[in-house]
């Protein structure tokens, strides 16, 4: 019996590269049947057409919980809307391979098909997500006749086993890989230095053989963790899950359901099983507060869609940013919970100390972190993973002496201080990483740019120079006016054209010291922190 074809196996996405492969694309499908019916995404979206999109799904949505009050965001959600309900084909470049959901569409076409393994998978990630009722049907474009492009593909297929529908394969491959942007960097530099067949068939022979054995071997170390310490955490990293369990919730979802089953105990209906909830009086009285019913989950279109961005839920959790905590004694039940916590089963019968703390880090973006930082009673640092785990068992609290946690917080501190520092490198390299990035970015424009403008200049001065030539050999007085306004007009155009050259030179100077300016501004970092709850644990 044929499957019953649905709105998924009407649509595809086409991946390209760059936005000026974009526009090609949208003027070669508007010239076919599919005119109209088409929508762009890129990492502006600055067209009519998608700022149309934006401000008709503004007006639809305006007084919902769907519009975040993030332009780039709801122009995001605006346009997966418009592609899920309207359109039959997205062309996106890079910005739509994170982030969104296209569960509603099988086919995925890569018009330009990248080196980086990783980025590929994203790409069909979109696609293929848990819940999609369709095979995913993935196109790739490749010129055959280039033999560099032909062997990129085939380790990407065979070797990556990205495209052979066998899934977990590529996910155990990728992660063998250090980098994949180091990879892509060793093919540009094949690409940079084979001229020949042969030399590209020994190149990419070498890379294949120097990552073979390092493959082998993650895969086999993957498989063997997988049996070796399947507890809590690795069934939170697995992607692997029964269809039954598709409405999972995630770990900050869980928080934030936990916090809210708390905080509104007294006032909503709560029922577990569909992780939702309906007000049965105003938690803050004085302020209009929908009743419900609200739901926690991915696929929510009949209630409100509850998450940490809601109004609702940030109303909670800045109620609970403002209480103070003091000093208390937990007793967490792990013995009775039938759970497999790895991390936690050196812990069992120990007692200790642990503080948490909120850090805000402010620079040219404001970063918040919160540091849990643990100890047992002899002084024996906690991971951040035992910390964290500590809290995801119920507990029992009870007050503890005032002076004992004073005592307790000068054996953090040496902790608190290395999370601190930590925090900081890191923000450090990230920065490192954005400029660098950036600044590739703006090399790689102007080399465009100026290679754009001396095509421009080059095809001026060949022009002249025919029009020279046929002012000496023409025939007759008229003819060489003629010819001499003609060569009069293209010089004029040539000085226009150097200008421009001289001006683009300027704009990417420019551009490059307001790249400096904002790295300067990251630079200059204010830190703040606050003690949030300190507390004496005993894990049974």
């Amino acid at each position: 019996m044929p499957r019953r074809r649905n709105s998924a196996q009407k649509k595809a996405i086409i991946f390209t590269e760059s936005t000026r492969t974009q526009k090609y694309l949208l003027q070669v499908l508007e010239a076919s049947p599919y005119k109209g019916k088409i929508v762009l995404f890129n990492g502006n979206n600055k067209d009519p057409r998608s700022r149309e999109i934006y401000k008709a799904w503004i007006q639809q949505h305006q007084r919902t919980d769907r519009v975040t009050g993030s332009p780039t965001a709801d122009m995001r959600a605006a346009l997966v809307d418009y592609f899920r309900e309207e359109a039959t084909i997205m062309v996106a470049t890079e910005a739509a391979a994170e982030g969104i959901n296209l569960q509603f569409c099988s086919l995925v076409v890569n018009y330009d098909l990248p080196w980086n393994p990783q980025r590929i998978e994203q790409r069909i990630g979109r696609c293929h997500r848990y819940g999609q009722k369709n095979e995913v049907v993935v196109v790739n474009f490749l010129n055959k006749n280039n033999a560099a492009d032909k062997r990129v593909y085939e380790l990407l297929k065979d070797r990556f086993q990205l495209f052979s529908g066998v899934f977990g394969a590529s996910d155990e491959v990728l992660g063998s890989i250090e980098s994949g942007v180091d990879f892509e960097t060793r093919i540009a530099a094949i690409y940079q230095r084979c001229r020949s067949a042969e030399e590209i068939a020994e190149a990419f022979k070498k890379l294949q053989s120097d990552m073979e054995e390092q493959i082998d071997e993650r895969m086999q170390e993957t498989r063997r963790k997988l049996l070796e310490n399947f507890d809590e955490e690795v069934q939170e990293k697995l992607r692997v899950q029964l269809r039954e369990s598709t409405e999972a919730l995630g770990r900050y979802e869980q928080w934030l359901w936990a916090l809210t089953r708390y905080c509104l105990r007294d006032c909503a209906e709560f029922s577990d099983d569909q992780k939702s909830f309906r007000l049965i009086s105003n938690p803050f009285p004085g302020e209009n507060i929908h009743l419900g019913p609200y739901r926690v989950g991915k696929h929510v279109e009949d209630v409100n869609l509850y998450r940490a961005g809601h109004p609702l839920a940030q109303r909670i959790i800045a109620q609970c940013r403002e209480l103070e905590l003091p000093p208390a004694e937990i007793r967490f039940d792990y013995s009775g919970t039938g759970r497999n916590i790895a991390a936690l089963d050196s812990l069992r019968g120990e007692r200790g100390w642990l503080t948490a703390y909120s850090i805000t880090v402010t620079a040219f973006e404001t970063q918040d972190h919160v540091l849990l930082v643990g100890c047992k009673d002899d002084e024996t640092p906690l991971l951040p993973e035992q910390c964290q785990r500590l809290f995801t068992l119920a507990g029992e609290s009870a007050e503890t002496s005032t002076d004992a946690a004073k005592i307790a917080r000068g054996s953090l501190e040496g902790g608190l201080a290395k999370h601190r520092g930590d925090i900081l490198e890191n923000l450090s390299a990230k920065n490192g990483t954005y400029f660098e990035a950036e600044l590739d970015k703006l090399d790689r424009w102007g080399e465009d740019q100026r290679a754009t403008l001396k095509l421009e200049l080059k095809e001026l001065e060949d022009r002249i120079k025919e029009v020279k030539r046929a002012a000496r050999t023409a025939a007759n007085l008229p003819e060489k006016l003629k010819l001499e306004r003609e060569r009069k007009q293209l010089d004029a155009k040539r000085d226009e054209a150097w200008k421009d050259y001289e001006l683009a030179a300027r704009q990417i100077e420019a551009k490059k010291d307001a790249l400096m300016d904002e790295v300067e501004k990251r630079l200059q970092q204010q830190v703040s922190e606050n003690e949030l709850f300190t507390i004496r644990w005993r894990l049974e």
